[in-house]
C-alpha cells in the first residue's frame, strides 16, 4: 500500500535526483529494488533555429495496480513541488554551462505533464534553456553540457528545427528519421552509448554536409536517477 506521505517522498528524490543533471557528476548505483520503467522513456533536446531549445525528461512506468494509479494521480494534481524543483536544478546546470561556453544562458518555463492510459504512466519534464544550442550563421552546434563524457540509461534524441537535419555528429547515431518520414528530422542514441567530446551540427539541406546518420547523447547520470527518484514512484509501491 502507498504510505500517505508517498508523494512527498517521491518528490523530495526527484528533487535529490535533479541535482545529478549537473555536468560532471558521475551515476550512483544504490541497492533497492527498480521502477518499472517502460518503452517510451527518453531524453529529448529540440534546439529552435535561434538557438533556444526545449530539453525534456520524458518517463513512462508501469502502473501495476490501483495504488499505483492513485499515487500518480496525485502528482498529476499536484506538480508544483516537482516543478519547481526541477527549474531549480536545471537553472543551476545552465549557469554552469553558461561558464563553460562563456555564452548567455537560462532557463523557464518549466513544466511537468503527467499523463496516464492503459496501465502506463507517462511524465514528461522539461524546460525552455536560452542559448543552449550556438548559432553560426545558419548552423547549429549542440555541445556543452553533453560532451563531458556521460552515458545516457535512456534513449538520447535530438530533434532539428523545421527545416533543418544532421550535418555533423561525433558519435554515430543508433537510428535517424529524416523530415520527410513525417515530423522533423531526428536521431537517437541508445542507452549506454559512450558520448565523449559530444558535438552535433544541424542546418538546412541546402546548407551542404548533411547526412542522414550520426549524432550524440548528454546528462546520463542524471536520468538514471531522475528515473529511480520519480519512481521512487515506484519506491513508493510496496513499502
Amino acid at each position: 500500500m502507498i504510505r500517505s506521505r508517498g508523494l512527498t517522498a517521491a518528490v523530495a528524490a526527484l528533487a535529490v535526483i535533479a541535482v545529478l543533471l549537473a555536468p560532471g557528476v558521475a551515476a550512483i548505483d544504490g541497492p533497492g529494488a527498480k521502477p518499472a520503467l517502460e518503452e517510451g522513456s527518453s531524453f529529448v533536446v529540440a534546439p529552435d533555429a535561434d538557438g533556444d531549445a526545449t530539453v525534456a525528461l520524458v518517463l513512462a512506468y508501469d502502473l501495476a495496480d490501483d495504488a499505483d494509479e492513485a499515487a500518480f494521480e496525485e502528482l498529476r494534481e499536484q506538480p508544483e513541488n516537482v516543478t519547481a524543483r526541477f527549474d531549480d536544478r536545471m537553472t543551476r546546470i545552465a549557469e554552469r554551462t553558461a561558464t563553460q561556453t562563456g555564452r548567455e544562458m537560462g532557463v523557464s518555463d518549466a513544466r511537468v505533464e503527467v499523463e496516464s492510459t492503459n496501465g502506463t504512466g507517462v511524465v514528461r519534464l522539461s524546460v525552455t534553456w536560452t542559448n543552449l544550442a550556438a548559432v553560426d550563421g545558419d548552423r547549429l552546434v549542440v555541445s556543452e553540457p553533453f560532451e563531458s563524457a556521460f552515458r545516457p540509461d535512456r534513449p538520447f534524441v535530438l530533434v532539428a528545427p523545421d527545416g533543418y537535419a544532421l550535418a555533423d555528429a561525433t558519435v554515430e547515431a543508433d537510428a535517424t528519421t529524416s523530415a520527410d518520414e513525417g515530423g522533423a528530422a531526428s536521431a537517437e542514441w541508445d542507452p549506454g552509448t559512450d558520448l565523449s567530446g559530444f558535438s552535433a551540427t544541424l542546418a538546412p539541406p541546402e546548407a551542404g554536409g548533411v547526412t542522414d546518420g550520426s549524432l550524440p547523447t548528454p546528462l546520463a547520470p542524471t536520468l538514471a536517477l531522475l528515473a529511480v527518484g520519480l519512481l521512487t514512484y515506484a519506491g513508493w509501491r510496496r513499502t
